[in-house]
């Protein structure tokens, strides 16, 4: 039989080479502006910080950063763009990259090298490795979109920094104390600032001019008067002006700008305590938190009482983003459900202010200068910026603590500690490790409370000198109670009667530890008790009495698969019955079960399952 031999289809894309190039080079401006979904700039590069690349070299690093970077989120694009001016100073210090053909794997094992000579100096812990990794992308774009510019025998290696996590020192964790010393703090903000927007919306709504004061015009003339000039939003100092309002006045009187816009709006210091105190009660990551959605409470399907908060977190995963979810009490005063009600009607005078693509926002603040002013392509109110939220947190944390120095001279008996410098992103760490030891050393509560996919992630939340030793002692207490339930009851000790039955006795089998330590030393139910089959610390003793209770429990399932709902037995009862046969069964010897069935057939019938 005669075979076709012919030449394989070629299913790549193909690129044209006469494809029309717009490179920066060409453009009237020596700068990348990247525009939002409603074509408006929200951020631009200067291209002058790129002078010392050749300039084929620039020009293919600048459309590579461009077309790569276009949908990354903005401090992405940033630290990406920081990769790149780094690559240029190692080509001015390297010399011998002249033209882009000259990038070949030699260049990059230098570049390697100069990085780790880099980070080992003068760079931030990592810095180096995320350099490397945020530049791999752009040169593999240049090899893909531009053929025959790179030499065809570059070589980029993965994974150029091996084991530097190795020796990562633990995250730093801050002490219970330390945490409801904040939290404290920002519960005296929010009820201050909660008050203030309450009392100044009510004077808004009123239609007249409310009447003077004894002593002046007083603070709701004032409010009723700026809430005219910009439809119920605090105005700049300029438009202020222009309606003979001085901005002196404000200042010798009722605080300034500052203070005024709180009767108005958010401000940027009355924004920090709620977001505090929501971080830390949901264990947010900082940043996903700092874009949660205006619409993240979702009512609980159960309890009426409970009030579930939804967000997102864009490093989950590469195309299907995991949500990220904590339910909540909402009858507790400060439950993060009621402060996020309580933003909501805060940011309610700005929301339609904010750019298109920010409106959905929860963190809205908005700026008491205009545009020009401020020099930046950002809108005048729009989701907090990172660096003003890391000004704001220490403001928020000197009038903390002058509230504590006022508390301490006035209860000298009762002093309370100041509270240090400290970030949002320690936050989650804590509240992890708070949580492992009040569940007794389970990763998975840690794990559950952090929505990680893998517990090699929670491990590095968790890793610590405190966790260690506690898992020590975990470990220890576990080997001290199997060894003494191996041994046996001591000579002087009566044995326990056959008949009795412990109520923590499974399927045959004891769980050993059915209660674990709860918050302040206490106890409480295991939250997995009843579900031992799959623990990882399930002892099961090989001998006949134990096997007669399994086969008993195996046939009580496999009757109750005959008469319940298909669906509802494999949903409830089919797991415990794949480990029974798959997992526990086969560890029993063959010729054991004849004995087994006939003790089984003497035992009292297990109760029926529904």
């Amino acid at each position: 039989m005669a075979v076709r031999r012919g030449s394989p289809i070629d299913r790549r894309f193909a690129v044209s080479a006469a494809r029309p190039e717009i490179t920066i080079s060409r453009l009237s401006t020596n700068t990348i502006i990247f525009v939002d979904a409603w074509g408006k700039p929200e951020q631009r590069f200067d291209l002058d910080q790129l002078i010392s690349l050749p300039v084929d070299l620039r020009d293919l690093l600048i459309d590579a950063f461009r077309e790569h970077c276009a949908g990354q989120r903005l401090a992405t694009r940033r630290t990406a763009w920081g990769a790149v001016r780094r690559f240029a100073r190692f080509v001015a210090d390297d010399g011998m990259i002249r033209q882009a053909g000259d990038v070949n794997t030699a260049a990059i094992g230098r570049y390697v090298l100069w990085l780790r000579k880099e980070g080992a100096s003068r760079a931030a812990r990592g810095a180096h490795a995320i350099a490397f990794d945020l530049l791999r992308p752009l040169l593999l774009w240049c090899r893909r979109n531009r053929p025959g510019v790179l030499p065809v025998s570059l070589d980029i290696p993965w994974n150029a920094f091996p084991g530097r996590r190795t020796s990562q020192q633990p995250r730093r964790r801050l002490s219970a104390d330390h945490i409801k010393a904040i939290l404290r703090a920002c519960y005296e903000e929010i009820d201050e600032a909660w008050t203030r927007f309450q009392h100044g919306q009510d004077v808004i709504r009123r239609p007249e001019l409310p009447p003077k004061t004894l002593r002046g015009q007083g603070l709701d003339r004032w409010i009723w008067r700026i809430a005219r000039i910009d439809d119920g939003m605090m105005p700049d100092v300029a438009a202020l002006e222009e309606h003979g309002i001085k901005s002196s006045t404000l200042v010798k009187y009722w605080g300034g700008s500052r203070t005024m816009t709180q009767y108005f709006h958010i401000t940027t210091d009355t924004l920090v305590p709620f977001f505090l105190a929501i971080a830390i009660q949901t264990a947010a990551n900082p940043e996903a938190l700092r874009h949660i959605r205006r619409d993240c409470l979702v009512p609980h399907p159960l309890d009426e009482h409970r009030v579930i908060i939804d967000w997102t977190k864009a490093r989950t995963g590469s195309r299907l983003q995991k949500a990220q979810r904590r339910t909540f009490d909402r009858r507790r005063r400060y439950a993060a459900p009621n402060l996020i009600e309580m933003m909501l009607a805060m940011t309610a005078p700005i929301t339609a202010t904010a750019p298109s693509a920010e409106q959905d926002k929860l963190f809205l603040t908005r700026s008491i200068f205009r545009e020009h002013a401020r020099g930046s392509l950002r809108s005048r109110t729009g989701t907090i910026e990172h660096s003003v939220l890391r000004r704001a947190i220490l403001r928020f944390t000197k009038r903390a603590n002058c509230r504590i120095e006022e508390w301490n001279a006035a209860h000298p008996d009762r002093p309370r500690e100041a509270i240090t410098n400290f970030a949002p992103a320690l936050f989650r760490g804590t509240v992890a490790t708070e949580h492992y030891r009040a569940s007794g050393g389970d990763v998975l509560v840690a794990q559950s409370l952090l929505n990680h996919a893998s517990v090699a992630t929670t491990e590095s939340y968790l890793k610590g000198e405190e966790t260690t030793r506690f898992q020590r002692q975990t470990i220890a207490r576990l080997q001290e109670t199997m060894i003494a339930w191996v041994r046996g009851p001591a000579g002087g000790e009566p044995a326990p009667a056959s008949g009795e039955t412990r109520a923590t006795v499974l399927f045959g089998h004891d769980c050993l530890a059915p209660v674990v330590s709860g918050r302040e030393g206490g106890e409480r139910l295991c939250p997995h008790f009843g579900g031992c089959l799959a623990c990882p610390g399930l002892v099961i003793p090989i001998d006949p009495e134990h096997l007669a209770r399994i086969l008993a429990a195996k046939d009580r399932l496999e009757q109750a698969r005959i008469r319940l709902d298909p669906r509802r037995w494999s949903l409830l009862y089919a797991p415990s019955w794949k480990i029974l046969t798959q997992d526990i069964l086969p560890d029993f010897p063959s010729e054991m079960h004849e004995a087994a069935r006939k003790l089984a057939a003497n035992m009292p019938a297990l109760p029926e399952l529904e």
